[in-house]
């Protein structure tokens, strides 16, 4: 069997070797939606090209007619694999009832089965034989019934496929658009040609020749331009679609004109619009802005209560530019992102902050004033029992105190970090607990200066007041601490010591799995507040024993960034 290769045997190498490493692309993101069809679909391309190339160079007249028929082999699966993929990547499986799997199965193979016994009955191929032209020899065929069925079956599956993707084309953004453009481009050149060789019009010096292998030399570069340039089989439309609907959130797609080109059902329930794509933002929502832009900013950072799903839901409103891979801008994309549990969490706290702040303040500060009038007049009985109850009530009103810092907590996390001195604020704390503690002691080591980086004074001022509030109400005798701060390359680290016992191993555990159960919870709230703080400021908290027994905690907080200050060391305040 000589063998000669020619200038179509090249091109048709060509294009097997481009179909086939894509097939290998696409066998490396196995699993992804589309990836299966996909993969048969380029094997078949390769595998028809493969043939063509191998056939033409080929003298003989049964040698050409075996490779021409197991290339028909190969190009025979093709329409199923492309239908195939087509409807995974619309995502409309629905269709593919067991009948019509059926179908898309069987076709292929029982052409296969006619071609490998075409010689007995002549049924797809009739009348082999060679012809030269030039300086190559072709081989000529008539073409029969069974070719025809075929390829009427054939054409109908892919005009099928092009019509799902032209239809995604038209409802999609544009990275789905590009997508299904080079879907779309790879697929025409072949079925022009395969349509010129079936209606036998002469495309060149070779009229003979089904140079509808040959063309799949651009199919393969456009489909590997699909696949490694815009993430044909990661990123699909029925991907995209279900992330919108199952999100629980509402998201548009805005073109640089603003016109709405994608959404949700969830959007569409916010906005009272039905069926906005095609519209401008200015029509559906905002009609008093002039611009996009305008209207966008007018409603970034608001907060919306509509009726979603037939509950009433709460939804920030926020906005970013949609870019391309090459940075130029597409458009705009405007999400509502479902807020309702915080707002709702948000709603109970403040009820439970007044509660706490007035309430419940008011209320103890009566039955202070009861307890002060039996400390006055009452019997000694009367009077331990009135001690009792202030050093409940003062324990009551320094829990509600705490709670209005759990409020101011809430407001600094929106504001943006300055540099502050701390040093003034520590010392004026303690200069407050030492008149409000006349037995303890209190020792300062700080710096000339103190600065750190951080949203608001209060988030250094609430951690360190709790430690050393805590450090001195719970000392058994004579309180001891002692202040130390220093900047330790773009941390400040306050460090405090005490004499007193030791934290409580459950108090530590739960800050450390940040949660409370009704088994394991802490004894108040101060410890949390600290935790709080410093996680806000950017900082972090940590818990030691000190020898022979007391508590160190070590607190850092973001640093300017500016030399070291020195550290002077000042005695008892």
């Amino acid at each position: 069997m000589a063998w000669e290769p020619t200038l179509y045997s090249l091109l048709g190498f060509l294009a097997a070797g481009v179909s086939a490493i894509v097939a290998v692309q696409v066998w490396r993101n196995w699993g992804e939606r589309g990836t299966g069809p996909f993969l048969g679909l380029m094997i078949a391309v390769s595998g028809w090209s493969l043939a063509g190339a191998i056939q033409l160079g080929l003298t003989t007249a049964g040698d050409q007619l075996l490779w021409k028929l197991l290339g028909l082999a190969f190009g025979g699966t093709i329409p199923a694999f492309w239908f195939l993929f087509t409807i995974e990547y619309t995502g409309r499986e629905q269709w593919l009832s067991r009948p019509v799997r059926a179908v898309i199965i069987l076709e292929p193979l029982l052409f296969a089965a006619l071609l490998f016994t075409n010689p007995v009955h002549g049924f797809v191929l009739e009348n082999p034989g060679l012809e030269t032209v030039g300086n190559t020899t072709v081989l000529a065929v008539s073409l029969g019934l069974g070719y025809y069925l075929h390829i009427v079956y054939a054409y109908l599956l892919i005009t099928l496929g092009l019509a799902l993707l032209m239809v995604v084309f038209v409802r999609n953004p544009t990275i789905y658009r590009t997508q299904t453009s080079l879907l779309m481009l790879g697929t025409i050149p072949p079925l022009l040609v395969n349509v010129a060789y079936t209606a036998r019009l002469s495309l060149g010096p070779l009229p003979s020749i089904d140079l509808t292998p040959f063309a799949f030399v651009i199919t393969g570069a456009l489909f590997a331009l699909a696949l490694y340039q815009y993430d044909l089989l990661e990123r699909t439309p029925v991907a995209r679609e279900r992330v919108l609907e199952e999100m629980g959130d509402g998201l548009l797609v805005l073109d640089t004109n603003g016109e709405i080109v994608d959404t949700n059902s969830i959007t569409e329930e916010i906005l009272s619009f039905a069926s906005p794509k095609g519209h401008s933002i200015t029509d559906v929502r905002f009609a008093e802005a002039e611009t996009t832009e305008a209207a966008l900013e007018t409603v970034s950072g608001e907060t919306v209560t509509e009726t979603v799903g037939g509950r009433k839901q709460a939804y920030d409103i926020e906005w970013s530019v949609l870019s391309d891979h090459a940075g130029e801008p597409l458009g705009h994309v405007v999400s509502f992102r479902n807020v309702t549990d915080r707002r709702r969490y948000e709603q109970r706290l403040e009820v439970t902050q007044r509660v706490l702040r007035h309430n419940l303040r008011n209320d103890v500060n009566v039955i202070r004033g009861y307890a002060e009038l039996l400390l006055r007049e009452g019997t000694d009985q009367q009077v331990n029992a009135a001690r009792q109850i202030l050093d409940t009530t003062d324990d009551l009103i320094a829990v509600s105190n705490k709670t209005q810092m759990i409020d101011r907590l809430d407001k600094v996390t929106e504001f943006d970090r300055i540099t502050i001195d701390v040093r003034d604020g520590l010392e004026t704390i303690v200069e407050q607990l030492e008149k409000e503690h006349p037995a303890a002691t209190i020792e300062c080591e700080l710096p000339a200066t103190l600065d750190v980086y951080i949203q608001d004074e209060d988030l250094f001022d609430i951690p360190v007041r709790n430690v050393l509030e805590n450090a001195i109400d719970h000392a058994e005798t004579d309180p001891w601490v002692r202040v130390r701060g220093k900047r330790v390359n773009d941390a400040v680290e306050i460090c405090i010591e005490d004499s007193g016992p030791e934290i409580p191993e459950m108090e530590l555990r739960v800050l450390e799995e940040g949660k409370e159960d009704p088994l394991q919870h802490g004894s108040g709230i101060g410890l949390w507040l600290v935790y709080w703080s410093v996680a806000i400021a950017g900082g972090a908290v940590q818990f030691s024993s000190r020898e022979p027994h007391g508590n160190v905690v070590r607190m850092t907080f973001p640093a300017p960034q500016q030399s070291t200050s020195e550290i002077g060391v000042k005695g008892s305040l």
